[in-house]
């Protein structure tokens, strides 16, 4: 594996050890954390978002706390807080979302803190949006008007 730093090999490394988990690669800008894969609105949502930001397309991966594929081997073994805080830590994204509850319990535990649900947060000095259900609110206007107003808390590049 050449790479022409050595964060870089300690991402890219992260990231295959997790790979039954992560859709993307290890050098996008942001990391969205979900229990199960977010649905097309809210991942198309989050594109232009991060568009919109400066961040440009495909600037984010997507990582869920069950295996992508639950007929692989090890299919039906989930994250826990310690794997899901070495996931994060090692791939090491500029921003971090949160997509439902289930993720931002998990983060609260592998983090030891309190996060809001539908807020902004910090985690562990990066800008982050913990939502209590992203899928949810892509279904009517008011909550793709939340969930703008959510995004916007994040840094422009």
């Amino acid at each position: 594996m050449a790479q022409s730093n050595i964060y870089g090999a300690g991402a890219a490394s992260i990231f295959e050890l997790f790979g039954d988990y992560v859709e993307g690669d290890a050098g996008r800008a942001a990391l969205v954390l979900a229990s199960k894969r977010p649905c097309d609105a809210s991942l198309d949502a989050l594109d232009k978002s991060f568009a919109a930001f400066g961040y440009g397309t495909d600037a984010f991966s997507v990582a869920t706390i069950e295996p992508l594929d639950a007929s692989a081997e090890g299919g039906d073994i989930p994250l826990d807080s310690q794997a899901l805080f070495l996931l994060v830590e090692g791939l090491d994204p500029l921003l971090l979302i949160c997509a439902d509850a289930e993720v931002v319990s998990l983060a609260c535990l592998a983090y030891r803190s309190q996060f809001e649900q539908d807020a902004p947060a910090r985690v562990l000095g990066r800008p982050a949006v913990m939502f209590r259900n992203l899928d949810d609110l892509m279904k009517s206007d008011a909550g793709k008007q939340k969930a703008w107003k959510l995004l916007k808390s994040l840094p422009r590049r």
